[in-house]
């Protein structure tokens, strides 16, 4: 602690600015960390706090699947010993054409017995509606919004409400405003109470119910009574706790969890290498302080700790502010998320408030000052074995030396070639990962040679350029290499971060598209929701037959797709009409042969899966996928495998006839239309809405409107991207102004005789631009090349994590737009530096060491 406040402490006044940067460095890090984490639990917490909200006293869930099941299944499940109260339940959100108020969670519930398990607390004076449900089943537009919702929007009891549904455009009467708090705030306020057979009709469910909720006799045992239960319904059938929900939705996200918990880890490596490079210099700078301490007896010991200490102080410091602005962030992208996964898998959830774990800000913390620490170990390391006779002499340049060289030569070669060895075995994924690292440490520790490499090449273009100033500005560099490799290693990590995120963005942009053009070839897609990804709504089979009738329809297929859960993870099932699909649809299959694919799955004789479903659990063609329905286990072989970009967690397509028959269900979520040739789609696109469009919810999509969204959905999907190029640029400012403050500090004494001699401030300006620039531009060809060997690895854990195999592409617009914003923020971190290496005493410069 003496040496902290005598030394370091003197040391950090001098060097304000120094210490500021290597504060904001570890400070990126944690932010980018506690953001993602932060965002990732916000959006876990909201959907289980709907859960849990919605589901009052309810102690067991009865599920099988968003399909939904016959309202029969409830009597079996009264039937149970044990089971105080069994109610049905249908859920799904709504939209009010209420503008900036988002949607509405409606729950649809059997007034009758649903009081026992939730509290409906209304607003005196409307309790008399809840206290004989009788009045409110005899009204059935009767509904009951929260006290929040009907506060934004002004609503009161008696008020009428209007909300699009299966029937058309409907106006309900709010005959009861429940009071704020409990299950009145699940879904942040926007939740709606309604009776379970007008939400049937509202939503177009016929006589299915979503689930059943269950509270038991007192005293009776949960577990007793869930293996009764799973054994009355079959094993169709989950019987599980309202808080399994959440856990299922977890693990829908797990690949989305996983990349931004790379890229939040990617941010802390980034910062490491800043703390690196600020406490690289300060020991160089401070070579002549540490012979001066080791001359009046300071043990080595000593002087790595006051290094360590020095390194501690500034980690909790730029954890702490780091800790604070992941804060602040974490909301806007946990509402990013929140969005993008509501349009995505359908599920109701709003982020209303930000998870703060003190588990997660104390831990995050804690690794940013071990962070720091672990980034000054070899700095310090290199001070305690600092030579008080060498450290006292001055103008000692920071050569690289032959020996240095040849190690990291070495060291570089055997980390590449345990890289390469690990491609013989690209399936496994303990080498996938360990070649990843070696690969990403082979170029760590060839990034000074290569830098000095680069820096000596670019000398002749920038004397070129600028004959004395491109001359200093390229010695600069080559004469200091490890002042610079630190800073260029950060940028190289980054920019390969942002090309590998890029190139499989692009990819699977490209693969989408394709998929898209001959899977999605109908002209138009008749859905209930103005968005195809969404599943609430759905059309009796009638209609696809009225449909054909009309003049210039060549053929209509019925679609019903909803997740059920197989092995414990949500996967889309999607039930086609495979024998008109096959018609129109060219699939080629990944394993087996297309038409026997075909063949097999409209017969009902095997099912047709997804990459990523196969991959994702090992299967293959041939092996049986067994799925829960209402009347049992489907057995199903595979009878081929396809790129199919339909979930995340894998797609099994099924025929008509199986699901009707498993689900006893006729009914469609989406309608593919395609119009005969010759025949005027405007003209066919009309006649269907003025048929059918009046008295029923129905939007007619083009084929065009559809792709764009699917396009929209995957460009938002990788939004990170972006992110990553935000983090590149900070990583570049604050590497570059470090290295270029530093650089003038070391070269003040030739600053001042380049003056002496004649030389103009804007000269020394030009000399220090000029040198930024050349660092961005050794960045740039080290974080491309790098990339590119990012990019292979990368498409490895996306097939390990998302069972997707995409092709490699190289971003190169991506590339190509990074250059000018990689210098654009050199220059802009130069400037301040080159402002002040023209200010201060020509005499001081000169005396200077």
């Amino acid at each position: 602690m003496i040496l902290l406040r005598l030394l370091s402490w003197p040391y950090l006044r001098r060097h304000v600015l120094r210490w500021a940067l290597t504060i904001a460095g570890i400070a990126l890090g944690v932010a980018v960390f506690v953001a993602m984490h932060s965002a990732n639990q916000s959006v876990f917490a909201a959907f289980s706090r709907t859960v849990t909200r919605i589901a009052g006293k309810t102690q067991l869930q009865v599920w099988a699947g968003d399909f939904g099941f016959p309202e029969d299944v409830l009597e079996q499940v009264q039937s149970v010993p044990g089971i105080d109260v069994a109610v049905p339940v249908i859920e799904a959100s709504a939209e009010t054409g209420l503008k900036g108020q988002g949607n509405l969670l409606i729950l649809g519930v059997d007034m009758l017995g649903d009081q026992s398990l939730r509290d409906y607390d209304l607003e005196s004076g409307e309790e008399a509606v809840i206290d004989d449900p009788l009045v409110f089943l005899a009204q059935p537009d009767s509904i009951m919004l929260s006290r929040e919702f009907a506060g934004r929007n002004h609503i009161r009891s008696g008020d009428s409400l209007s909300m699009h549904t299966m029937a058309g455009e409907k106006r309900f009467v709010v005959r009861g405003i429940m009071k704020a708090g409990g299950m009145a705030r699940a879904f942040g306020g926007n939740l709606a109470v309604m009776d379970i057979y007008a939400a049937q009709k509202m939503f177009g469910r016929g006589r299915r119910f979503d689930r059943i909720d269950i509270g038991l006799k007192e005293g009776a045992n949960v577990e007793a009574v869930r293996k009764a239960i799973s054994r009355k319904v079959g094993p169709g059938f989950q019987v599980e706790a309202p808080e399994a929900r959440g856990q299922h939705f977890e693990s829908m996200l797990a690949q989305y969890s996983m990349m931004m918990n790379i890229s939040s880890l990617f941010a802390l490596i980034i910062g490491m290498f800043i703390i690196y490079n600020s406490f690289a210099i300060a020991v160089t700078q401070r070579r002549a302080e540490i012979g001066i301490l080791r001359a009046l007896g300071a043990t080595r010991a000593q002087v790595r700790s006051l290094f360590l200490g020095e390194s501690a102080v500034a980690g909790a410091a730029g954890a702490g502010i780091g800790a604070a602005a992941g804060v602040a962030m974490a909301r806007a992208i946990a509402v990013y998320v929140g969005g993008y996964t509501s349009q995505i898998y359908g599920v109701a959830q709003q982020v209303d408030d930000v998870e703060l774990s003190p588990w997660l800000i104390g831990a995050s913390v804690a690794l940013g000052i071990v962070t720091s620490i672990t980034a000054a170990l070899i700095p310090a390391r290199n001070a305690a074995r600092v030579d008080p006779v060498q450290a006292l002499q001055k103008g000692r340049y920071q050569v690289l030396s032959a020996g240095e060289n040849r190690v990291r030569a070495a060291a570089a070669a055997l980390a590449a070639a345990i890289a390469a060895a690990c491609l013989l075995f690209a399936h496994s994924r303990i080498a996938l990962y360990f070649g990843y690292a070696m690969a990403i440490l082979a170029s760590l520790l060839l990034a000074p040679v290569l830098s000095l490499a680069i820096s000596r090449a670019l000398r002749w273009p920038l004397k070129l350029l600028r004959p004395i100033e491109g001359a200093l500005a390229a010695d600069s560099l080559i004469q200091a290499p490890r002042r610079t490799s630190a800073t260029v290693s950060a940028l190289m990590l980054s920019l390969a971060m942002v090309i590998g995120f890029s190139g499989m963005a692009r990819a699977f942009y490209l693969s989408v598209t394709d998929w898209s053009d001959t899977v999605l070839n109908a002209d138009f897609f008749l859905t209930g929701s103005e968005s195809i990804a969404a599943r609430t709504y759905s059309f009796p089979a009638s209609l696809a037959a009225e449909i054909e009738k009309l003049p210039g329809v060549e053929m209509t297929q019925m679609v019903r797709s909803a997740r059920v859960l197989y092995r414990g993870v949500p996967v889309m099932v999607v039930a086609a009409e495979v024998d008109k699909l096959s018609k129109k649809v060219h699939r080629e299959p990944i394993e087996g042969d297309e038409r026997e694919m075909f063949n097999l799955t409209a017969a009902g004789r095997g099912c047709t899966v997804s990459e990523n479903f196969a991959n994702l659990r090992g299967l293959h063609a041939g092996d049986v996928v067994e799925l829960p329905t209402p009347r049992g286990i489907l057995r199903l072989p595979i009878a081929g495998v396809t790129r199919d970009y339909s979930d995340q967690q894998g797609t099994v397509m099924i025929d008509r006839s199986v699901y009707r028959k498993w689900w006893n269900d006729d009914t469609a979520n989406i309608i593919r239309l395609y119009v005969k040739p010759g025949a005027d789609r405007n003209a066919v696109k009309q006649a269907i809405l003025e048929r059918f469009s009046s008295g029923r919810r129905l939007f007619v999509l083009s084929n065009a409107e559809v792709r764009g969204e699917i396009v929209r959905l995957t460009q938002q999907w990788f939004g990170m991207t972006y992110n990553q190029v935000a983090v590149a640029v900070l990583v570049a400012v604050l590497g570059i102004v470090n290295t270029l403050i530093v650089s003038i500090t070391d070269r003040r004494r030739e600053l001042g005789v380049l003056q002496a001699v004649g030389g103009l401030r804007r000269q020394i300006r030009h000399t220090v631009w000029m040198e930024a620039l050349a660092i961005g531009i050794v960045g740039l060809v080290l974080g491309f090349a790098l990339g590119a060997v990012n990019l292979h690895y990368t498409r490895g854990v996306v097939r390990d994590l998302g069972g997707e195999s995409i092709a490699y592409v190289y971003p190169v617009r991506m590339a190509v737009s990074l250059i000018p914003v990689i210098l654009g923020a050199a220059w802009i971190a130069a400037l301040w530096p080159a402002r002040m290496s023209t200010r201060g005493a020509l005499v001081e410069a000169l005396e200077y060491e």
